[in-house]
């Protein structure tokens, strides 16, 4: 029986030499040796896999080879088979073993069928990998043993990559961490992949945010930047940039080319909003991505304006005045601003008309009183105002049916609306100023409002009341 046994397990192994046994001698620590050569042939006794029987063991192949290939198992990831059993790869030729070269012992099978006895051919998908089409797992996988995940060659594993792809990123360039790291297999799969690049998933925008996760939160706004939702790359290069956040061109360049309205509007205007004159002008005001506000404003529109225009803008050719001042609490502000905000009179890019204005209004303080010089105003207000020199019901600034705008602002010379109110908000009601600009005289405007009316004193006239309503006395109502 013992023989038999002896037999079996010869022919499971295909060590055939082991025949030859009888031929060895034993040296003093017990193992064969070749009784012509006295050279060893087993490292591991045959006769310590003999149970009380007579019967043999299941031999730990791995066990018995790592005794003098310690170094293939030694690193932090060890390859399954070279962890149990090397003859799941390795076979004895029969020849002596141990010897000064490695052909005691061959290949199960050529790689890459040897890989594929048990992993996947990774062949199958769209776009097939160079080295894996061709089965050259060994190009970049140690067969053994490494200290990178996967058994890869090289840490980071853009260094094998770089082997056979050239990726030039010039001196100076902000470089996606991802590509600092080395860690192009983030984005691409090594193997195979049904998208071109070799990329990991069809849905790049996806991809992105698997890292990015800041930015997945804001899928969640209301408003989304159409390039947002669908692609990343779009704006963003994968790999590097000379432009910060990644961007393929400068920021109003990249907007522009997708916003060709807004460029033309801008080359071909008279008057350009000065912020856009700034390297990352449209990023002052609008998020690139999404927004709980419309058109995808960073804030609401009123705060987005006066984060500039809360104190006096000076440039070389122009000044405008802080209007956050004129909008604080307790003032009155003009109810177009309340209702709608600043771009319901003022355009944000550009504009054919002085300080962005959407439609006409005089710069100058006397004007001709025509409709169309004042096309700004009568967008919301009643150009009865000051067509009609009597009138109940155009203006509250009367004296009874007498039109006082009327008065003010009829015929060729007819005063500017802003010599009195102040457009945006001022301290007294119906936007009254408290003093006006008369050259380089600053014209004090004493207006008080009564209940039925009110009083004006200006150094244009003395003080002069009036009233929308008049009292009659008892003796002159109408008896019941």
């Amino acid at each position: 029986m013992g023989k038999l046994m002896i037999l079996i397990w010869i022919s499971i192994l295909g060590l055939n030499s082991l025949f030859k046994l009888n031929q060895f001698d034993k040296d003093a620590s017990g193992n064969h040796i070749n009784a012509a050569s006295k050279q060893t042939v087993l490292t591991v006794s045959f006769d310590d896999h003999l149970d009380n029987y007579g019967f043999i063991t299941q031999i730990d192949s791995a066990k018995s080879c790592a005794e003098c290939h310690d170094d293939l198992l030694d690193d932090e990831n060890v390859h399954s088979p070279a962890k149990k059993d090397c003859q799941r790869c390795h076979i004895s030729v029969g020849d002596e073993h141990p010897r000064e070269n490695i052909e005691d012992f061959t290949l199960k099978a050529e790689v890459p069928d040897l890989c594929y006895e048990c992993h996947d051919p990774k062949n199958e998908e769209e776009f097939v990998h160079d080295p894996t089409q061709k089965g050259e797992c060994l190009t970049c996988h140690d067969i053994h043993n490494s200290p990178n995940l996967y058994l890869v060659k090289s840490d980071p594993v853009s260094t094998l990559c770089y082997e056979c792809h050239e990726l030039e990123i010039p001196e100076n360039n902000m470089v996606h961490g991802a590509v600092s790291d080395g860690e192009c297999i983030g984005c691409h799969n090594p193997h195979q992949a049904d998208n071109k690049s070799f990329m990991k998933s069809s849905n790049l925008g996806r991809l992105c945010r698997s890292c990015h996760k800041d930015i997945r939160k804001q899928l969640k706004k209301e408003y989304l930047h159409k390039p947002f939702k669908k692609e990343c790359f779009s704006c963003h290069s994968g790999h590097s940039s000379k432009e910060a956040h990644l961007t393929e061109l400068p920021t109003k360049e990249l907007c522009f080319s997708c916003h060709e309205e807004t460029r033309d509007s801008i080359q071909n205007a008279s008057v350009v909003h000065g912020v856009m004159n700034e390297t990352e002008s449209c990023l002052k005001c609008h998020s690139p991505h999404a927004s709980t506000e419309k058109n995808i404003l960073k804030a609401a529109e009123k705060e987005v304006c006066l984060s500039c225009h809360d104190t006096r803008i000076t440039s070389d050719s122009s000044s405008v005045k802080a209007i956050g001042p004129q909008l604080k609490e307790g003032n009155t502000i003009h109810g177009a601003i309340i209702e709608e905000g600043c771009t319901v009179c003022h355009k944000a890019h550009a504009s054919e008309e002085h300080t962005l204005l959407s439609m006409a209004f005089p710069v100058e303080k006397y004007t001709e009183a025509t409709v169309e010089n004042f096309d700004l105003c009568f967008s919301c207000h009643d150009q009865q105002l000051f067509e009609a020199p009597v009138t109940k019901t155009a203006t509250n600034f009367r004296n009874m049916d007498q039109n006082l705008h009327y008065v003010h602002i009829h015929g060729e010379k007819g005063r500017n609306c802003n010599l009195c109110h102040d457009v945006h908000g001022a301290e007294n009601k119906y936007l009254i100023k408290e003093s006006t600009q008369y050259g380089n005289w600053l014209m004090p405007i004493e207006f008080e409002h009564t209940d039925k009316g009110g009083s004006c004193l200006t150094g244009c006239h003395d003080k002069y009341s009036y009233e929308r309503i008049v009292v009659l006395p008892d003796s002159l109502k109408l008896s019941e």
